[in-house]
């Protein structure tokens, strides 16, 4: 198959690339769009690129489907609104009842009129009353209102945004107020509008089992509404049409750069009951709390290893589906993972690496690992006179004793003391305001407040490892 030959007409050479971003939307969401019987996904093997000659039909194609689409929804809202204005019918008999009626409406109609000076850009429209038999079908009067000055009226104070109606900008303004006055009946949820409030009953609460009535063309995943489908879509599109106004990100949903934009803002609206640590989603929240449990939700389904984290059981599993596949080209040794690869390039092959005939170990720095065992300690503290033979102590005492000095606050009753980790804060928590020892040796009487203490000590005085 010559793949340099147009994906549409078949006989022309193909230059223009269907799936190129540089362009607000691609050519291939244009097929797919005007053609919903093509399938056009990237790298399924056929021609990329279209002739110059169907990229023009393909544009004039394009333009005349949204152009149709933009007047049926134009003409269906006519409609909608001049059935919501027709009055119901009455009887002959109460013919004359009725005129007066329509005739005090429209004085009260022309009294009420917010102010004289708009009649010239104000036209009034007065559609007669028909007869038709016995029955009398009349429309109300109403006031044709120039379309800019009644967006204008109707302009956000805060941000600038415009809306068409004074119901459209109450919520709009519940984004700045954070207003939420529709509560789920069956959950704590609440939402700024009805229509929220509705699909989240919809998706969480709906009585019944539900049908995935709306495919992708594409991938032929379900989804429950049209408008599902029309954000999946994106997805094989490429297209992303809120953009981020302080950085280059771009998104598919508008609530994702609304989470965004809290990163720049540095809200932190969710925090965690257990240690009141605060983050920005509630997917983070959810992912932090798994770290105060002990249960291991995810276990590997060949050799039955559990793990607490989703992303190490996909680690692990490269082990089995993929054994050894990184290799140095230095020694050809292999690994599973890419980060041993780089461990190892760092302590046996990187310029600063050797091999200690102190501790017979290969380490990515000699030098700096030799200080260990001479004593030096030439590293030096720019705050105060401390020195240190290693870097890692070095960023930890800057960060200890000079940065985040009181980072941990201890909550009980008239204590107050600070700690610059949440390990010292917990010792400080045990020792100070807990009668109880956690690790006492089963040994002799002795009883510690940390596990590594414990091993330590049976290491040392009873020359045995302590069980894990």
């Amino acid at each position: 198959m010559n793949l340099n030959i147009c994906r549409l007409c078949g006989e022309n050479e193909g230059t223009i690339y269907v799936f190129s971003q540089c362009d607000k939307l691609p050519a291939s969401a244009k097929i797919i769009h005007c053609c919903p019987n093509v399938n056009v996904v990237e790298g399924d093997g056929l021609p990329a690129n279209i002739c110059v000659k169907c990229g023009e039909e393909l544009d004039a194609v394009y333009r005349f489907v949204v152009k149709c689409e933009v007047t049926d929804q134009r003409l269906r809202s006519h409609a909608s609104i001049d059935r919501a204005s027709t009055l119901t019918t009455i009887n002959e008999d109460e013919e004359n009842y009725t005129t007066k009626v329509e005739v005090k409406l429209e004085e009260q109609l022309i009294d009420e009129s917010p102010c004289d000076d708009l009649d010239d850009e104000e036209h009034k429209e007065e559609i007669p009353m028909k007869s038709e038999g016995n029955k009398t079908k009349a429309k109300r009067t109403y006031n044709k209102k120039n379309k800019d000055a009644e967006v204008e009226s109707y302009k956000c104070s805060v941000c600038g945004h415009k809306s068409t109606t004074s119901s459209s900008l109450t919520v709009h303004m519940r984004n700045h107020t954070d207003e939420r006055p529709f509560c789920c009946h069956s959950c704590d949820k609440k939402y700024k509008d009805q229509g929220g409030l509705k699909r989240h009953i919809d998706r969480n609460h709906f009585v019944g089992e539900r049908e995935r009535n709306y495919m992708c063309e594409n991938c032929g995943r379900g989804f429950y509404t049209r408008n599902d489908v029309r954000v999946h879509m994106r997805t094989h599109t490429g297209e992303t049409p809120y953009p981020c106004p302080e950085c280059p990100l771009k998104f598919t949903q508008i609530s994702s750069l609304v989470r965004h934009k809290r990163r720049h803002a540095g809200e932190k609206p969710h925090s965690c009951d257990t240690c009141g640590k605060q983050f920005c989603t509630k997917e983070e929240l959810k992912y932090h709390l798994d770290v105060h449990t002990d249960v291991k939700k995810f276990a590997c389904s060949v050799c039955n290893i559990p793990f607490k984290y989703k992303n190490n059981l996909r680690k692990h599993m490269v082990k089995h589906s993929r054994p050894n596949s990184f290799v140095c080209t230095h020694c050809g040794l292999t690994f599973h993972q890419q980060s041993n690869l780089k461990g190892h390039m760092r302590r046996q092959h990187s310029e600063k690496s050797g091999y200690c005939n102190v501790c017979s170990k290969s380490v990515p720095n000699i030098e700096v690992h030799t200080w260990k065992h001479t004593g030096q300690k030439p590293l030096k503290c720019d705050q105060c006179t401390s020195t240190f033979s290693t870097f890692k102590t070095l960023g930890r005492h800057i960060n200890y004793k000079h940065k985040q000095t009181d980072k941990f606050k201890c909550t009980f009753e008239n204590c107050g003391m600070h700690f610059p980790a949440r390990a010292m804060l917990e010792l400080h928590f045990l020792k100070q305001h807990e009668n109880n020892i956690p690790f006492p040796c089963n040994r002799c009487s002795r009883g510690f407040y940390r596990k590594n203490d414990l091993a330590r000590h049976k290491l040392g005085t009873h020359k045995e490892r302590l069980e894990s």
